[in-house]
């Protein structure tokens, strides 16, 4: 490991340090996954281990089945917020998996971050500690770094040690496509973690069965598929917000199609359009296309985010004119398939001069 990590495992240590004796929380935003969850749990262990208790706190509903046993399995440690924080007297609060560290319940303004660990693009954040790394596929991959430090500490108790790894391991593995996109640091975190993994309950994660609502949503996306040069596109519909996380899954899915580059699958889940992105190719920049896709045609800012070959994004309802089903999936498929057209332009222009297409700063 760099010599680099062990300055920052202690400037870690060193700022969680400063709440020594009093209670902070780690904020999972969005849909709850392995990546978030493992992550946070990675960082409240750290923080026990200077005398801070950190509570994980979520504020979605978790939705696929495949999350659901790798919480009950693993026994992940949360609570799900539903208006406001617990009255339990927060000194302050750390976002991991998240670029946008802002919280969708209200805090004073006091209230301190003092943690954001990420591994989307680089952003500006007011955080006392801050580790943001595109270069890793995922978030777990940097909490491995730290959290395998404290192991051998940790081997009085080796089932929290077991289950933590495996718990990151998973969260690596699925936030990097089945390790399809992962890189040299993904790797060598597995690698790190694997004496440690339970192959057992890998096995159990890996073989859940699908959910009805990731079929009814791929049924829905694959009657609406549009496609153009190499870019598809599918309405999913109405999605239940518990089963939100069926959108991802359904674009998951159709990325593998033949002849397809780029996918994004959206739908409607209660007042807002949720939808993923997935793509084949290294040089598009998920980020870069959905902004360039919404943030002018429909009010910037639009909450995006992305990282290598995969994305996601959040659009209010109520900023698309026309508010009806078809309405909203006509004027979502011809701003992303304007996009894609742009983009397509710009690629042919960028092979010919041998130049990148914008992508995420690595």
């Amino acid at each position: 490991m760099p010599e680099a990590s062990d300055a920052r495992f202690q400037e870690l240590l060193s700022v969680l340090g400063r709440f020594e004796g009093r209670r902070l929380f780690a904020a999972v935003l969005g849909s709850p996954d392995p990546d978030g969850l493992s992550s946070a749990w990675a960082l409240s262990l750290i923080a026990r281990h200077v005398g801070v208790r950190m509570d994980i706190l979520t504020f979605e509903v978790v939705s696929r089945p495949d999350n659901a046993t790798f919480i009950r399995l693993l026994g992940i440690p949360f609570r799900k917020v539903a208006e406001r924080l617990p009255r339990v007297g927060y000194a302050g609060y750390a976002v991991v998996d998240r670029q946008n560290a802002r919280l969708p319940v209200a805090v004073t303004a006091s209230l301190p971050l003092i943690a954001h660990v990420d591994h989307h693009a680089v952003v500006r954040t007011r955080a006392l500690f801050a580790h943001q790394d595109p270069t890793c596929g995922s978030t777990a991959t940097i909490m491995t770094r730290y959290a395998v430090r404290l192991f051998p500490e940790w081997s009085e108790d080796a089932e929290v040690v077991r289950r933590l790894a495996t718990a990151l391991l998973y969260g690596i593995r699925t936030d990097t496509q089945d390790l399809l996109n992962a890189g040299r640091a993904d790797f060598e975190a597995a690698a790190l973690l694997a004496p440690h993994v339970s192959s057992e309950w890998m096995r159990t994660l890996v073989q859940t069965p699908w959910g009805r609502g990731f079929l009814d949503s791929l049924g829905m996306s694959l009657r609406t598929l549009q496609t153009q040069e190499g870019f598809a596109v599918a309405f999913a519909g109405r999605v239940p917000r518990r089963a939100r996380d069926s959108i991802g899954q359904a674009a998951d899915f159709l990325i593998h199609a033949e002849g397809t580059e780029a996918v994004v699958v959206f739908g409607v889940v209660d007042g807002s359009v949720i939808g993923s992105f997935r793509s084949s190719n290294p040089v598009v920049s998920p980020y870069e296309f959905l902004n360039r896709a919404f943030a002018d045609r429909f009010g910037a800012p639009v909450d995006c985010g992305g990282r290598r070959f995969s994305g996601g994004f959040q659009i209010p309802v109520s900023g698309i004119a026309d508010q009806g089903d078809d309405a909203i999936r006509e004027a979502v498929v011809r701003a992303l398939i304007a996009a894609w057209g742009r983009g397509t332009k710009g690629r042919r222009r960028s092979r010919k001069k041998t130049v990148a297409f914008p992508r995420e700063k690595q």
